[in-house]
């Protein structure tokens, strides 16, 4: 595959980060208003604005801003882009604030749903229109010397689940392999009708591109794939097993940062995503549109992390006022804001960083 331009990084960015930004802040707007939430700024991007207009009807200056690394709608009474609220904002009418609290937690966890809900319609328009690939997680080759060999797997062998993860397909065979590189992972198999377990160390294998360590089990499918076109009912159920099923492995992932178990090149950065959505734009609509759909569905699921600023951390605050009854207050929202957006800051430079690094080699 060729290199791609800087034009073509840039556009891709763009084509992807676009849409999903927008759907999550159209979350938080339309049930916003379904709240009687007077929204004053709707923005895809930070900083200063490159194109904008003011809606006659509701008031709500939509705009296009020059930093295109997020977005954020602005409601009645809050003080930033961050929606820390001004003293006595819950005295004005229409303002965030002022809405009860079942209204504000809807409003702030309608954002990562607007996420979720895009990922699932583009997954099911995939299996709608080109149709879902399905290849039975059903062994046909084993390699020699290899881990599946050494382990003791068969041809014919049918894989059901990995270390009590279900294993629907081998799709789901391969990605739980390869976050496993030198990890005993134990294989629940069909051989012959009977259930046999197996313990599986996949090898470590050095991946050039992604500049991290994957798994490499040894084996071949046996084959015998399909593709289905599948009716909107179909489409959006299996996309939405999809979906759960991509949520979990990004969970797992999250835990294995946790553990310090993470390694660099599993985590992108601005530019880390711009070159794979600009080599995804090269390779066609496809797996663009998949892309965006898993983009699309991780900054749902990272948006509901408990860290201020974020969409979880508001959620954190609206737990706090439930079960205390009373909110946190202003100036320690205020901090606590204030604080996360640092962190988000550094942690946003600390990625460019390393995406540079990769990028240069």
């Amino acid at each position: 595959m060729p290199e791609l331009s800087a034009l073509q990084l840039i556009i891709g960015f763009l084509l992807l980060l676009t849409p999903v930004v927008f759907f999550h802040e159209l979350g938080h707007y339309w049930v916003a208003r379904r709240a009687g939430v007077v929204v004053e700024v709707f923005s895809v991007g930070f900083g200063p604005e490159i194109y904008g207009w003011t809606s006659k009807k509701t008031g709500t200056r939509w705009r296009i801003a020059a930093i295109p690394l997020g977005g954020y709608v602005r409601m009645r009474g809050d003080e930033n882009e961050a929606s820390g609220a001004v003293p006595d904002a819950d005295k004005v009418p229409g303002s965030f604030a002022g809405a009860s609290l079942g209204w504000r937690s809807a409003i702030v966890l309608a954002g990562p749903v607007a996420n979720f809900i895009l990922g699932i319609l583009l997954f099911a328009l995939v299996y709608m229109t080109v149709g879902k690939v399905t290849i039975p997680a059903e062994i046909g080759e084993v390699m020699p010397e290899t881990a599946a060999a050494e382990a003791g797997l068969q041809p014919g062998d049918l894989v059901t689940d990995i270390d009590g993860i279900a294993v629907r397909d081998f799709s789901d065979l391969r990605s739980l392999v390869v976050e496993a590189p030198g990890r005993q992972l134990d294989f629940t198999i069909l051989r012959d009708g009977r259930p046999v377990t197996l313990a599986v160390t996949p090898q470590p294998r050095f991946n050039e591109e992604m500049q991290v360590y994957i798994g490499l089990l040894g084996v071949k499918s046996s084959g015998g794939g399909t593709r289905e076109r599948l009716l909107p009912g179909s489409a959006v159920v299996a996309a939405s097993s999809d979906a759960f099923r991509m949520s979990v492995m990004i969970l797992r992932g999250l835990a294995r940062l946790g553990r310090g178990e993470m390694q660099a090149g599993e985590v992108q950065g601005p530019v880390g995503i711009a070159k794979i959505s600009g080599s995804a734009l090269q390779q066609g609509l496809i797996p663009f549109v998949l892309l965006t759909a898993v983009i699309s569905i991780n900054l749902g699921l990272i948006n509901l992390l408990p860290i201020p600023a974020l969409d979880g951390g508001h959620l954190s605050f609206f737990l706090y006022e439930a079960l205390f009854r009373r909110p946190i207050p202003l100036i320690v929202q205020g901090v606590l804001l204030r604080g996360g957006i640092s962190i988000l800051l550094a942690l946003t430079v600390v990625l460019v960083v390393f995406d540079v690094a990769r990028l240069i080699g």
